[in-house]
């Protein structure tokens, strides 16, 4: 009779001890509306792929930040009863945002990559296919942002439709909205206001234009001819 146990048989094969596999756990969840709020500022396709998601993380006095940028603009919103066990960036379909309209759902994030939004008693709404996790090191948005300085208004070039999904954010959340400008070349900060329990705030770059100079096509100026000249 054969009395080789399954451990002893891949010993032999080499194929070593078999680790059980660790059972998934949920590593991050966050309001809903924090991830609706910063979907507009994240990259497209970029091939920056990490910029392609979400970034959340733990903050040191509680709660979670939510991150999002497309290298040209970044939001930040803070959820005061955010969980998040450890640093993520999580890609997030357009179908899941279908289900991101209310401050009850959540978005929920497990350690195998699993996603989904959930509703007030934490059953699914919506489970997103696949990995969700994107392995990489997020920009650290601490280095621009800044409101040293900073006065109240518009200035500089700014991007028409920047600033328009700025405006749409503030809009659709029922909130208000303030700018805060320094010179022509830092950043346009903006903060958001009146979204519950959610805090939120961001910041576009400024344009690289100038316009110190007419331009070369216009003519020089010239004597002024007068009608007894003509």
């Amino acid at each position: 009779m054969n009395t080789t146990t399954t451990a002893e048989q891949t010993a032999i094969e080499g194929m070593g001890d078999l680790a059980p596999t660790e059972p998934a756990h949920m590593i991050a969840r966050v309001n809903a509306l924090a991830i609706r709020m910063v979907l507009p500022f994240v990259a497209q396709q970029d091939i920056r792929y990490y910029l392609n998601g979400i970034n959340i993380r733990p903050l040191d006095n509680g709660g979670a930040m939510i991150i999002a940028t497309d290298g040209h603009r970044y939001i930040v919103a803070r959820d005061p009863h955010g969980f998040v066990e450890r640093e993520v960036i999580v890609s997030v379909s357009k179908d899941a945002m279908k289900h991101t309209g209310s401050s009850k759902h959540t978005l929920d994030v497990m350690s195998n990559g699993a996603a989904m939004i959930s509703g007030e008693v934490t059953q699914p709404l919506f489970i997103q296919p696949g990995n969700s996790l994107i392995d990489a090191a997020f920009p650290r948005i601490e280095r621009v942002a800044s409101v040293t300085g900073y006065k109240e208004g518009i200035s500089g070039a700014v991007n028409p439709k920047y600033l328009a999904d700025a405006l749409l954010i503030g809009k659709s959340f029922g909130g208000s909205i303030r700018f805060f400008t320094r010179d022509s070349d830092s950043p346009l900060t903006f903060v958001l206001g009146g979204v519950g329990e959610l805090e939120c705030f961001g910041g576009i770059m400024k344009m690289r234009e100038s316009f110190e100079t007419l331009s070369a096509w216009f003519p020089l100026p010239g004597e002024v001819e007068t009608l007894d000249d003509i």
